[in-house]
C-alpha cells in the first residue's frame, strides 16, 4: 500500500510505473466535482476509473477485498475515510467472488491492524497481494464521501 495526498505527487512520481503515473496525473488534473457516478476511460482497460458517491459505514459492516488484474488507486475527492488493509497470507475464507465479472473477491471478516485515513485529497494505492476494506468511517462518524477508484492494469 502507498498513501499520500495530490499536493505531494513530485515526490511520489518517480518511483511509479507508467500507468500508476498516468493515473495519478490524470487524477491531479481532473475536476470531479460534477461527475456523475459511473465508470469513464483513461486508457481503455489498461487504466478506467469510476466514481462513486456514499456515506462511510463501521467497519464490521463492510467487506475485506482484493483484485487479481488491476491495482486500485483510491482517491478522495469530498469528505473522510478509513481502508483498513493487510497482506494476502493465503488462509483468508472468500465468501463471494465477482472475479470473472468485476475482478472483486470479498472476504470474511479477518483481523486487519492497519489502517490508512483519508481525507480530501489523499489517495491509497492497494496491489493485488493486498486485501483492504473501503467505505468504513472515520472513527464512528459517517462521512459523505466523493471517491475516484482508478483501476490500473496489474499484468
Amino acid at each position: 500500500m502507498i498513501c499520500g495526498n495530490e499536493k505531494n505527487l513530485k515526490k511520489i512520481l518517480p518511483y511509479l510505473t507508467e500507468n500508476i503515473k498516468k493515473a495519478l496525473l490524470y487524477i491531479a488534473t481532473a475536476d470531479f466535482s460534477g461527475m456523475e457516478n459511473g465508470e469513464y476511460t483513461i486508457d481503455g482497460r489498461d487504466i478506467f476509473y469510476r466514481v462513486n458517491t456514499y456515506t462511510t459505514e463501521k467497519k464490521e459492516l463492510r467487506r475485506p477485498e482484493s483484485h487479481n488484474n488491476y491495482i486500485d488507486v483510491q482517491y478522495l475527492n469530498r469528505g473522510s475515510e478509513t481502508i483498513w488493509y493487510c497482506p494476502k497470507r493465503g488462509d483468508e475464507i472468500v465468501i463471494e467472488d465477482k472475479s470473472e465479472e468485476n475482478d472483486v473477491l470479498f472476504y470474511a471478516p479477518i483481523d486487519e491492524k492497519d489502517c490508512v485515513n483519508l481525507k480530501s485529497g489523499d489517495f491509497a494505492i492497494f496491489f493485488p497481494w493486498e486485501l483492504h476494506r473501503p467505505n468504513c468511517s472515520f472513527g464512528d462518524v459517517p462521512s459523505d464521501v466523493q471517491k475516484i477508484v482508478v483501476k490500473v492494469k496489474a499484468f
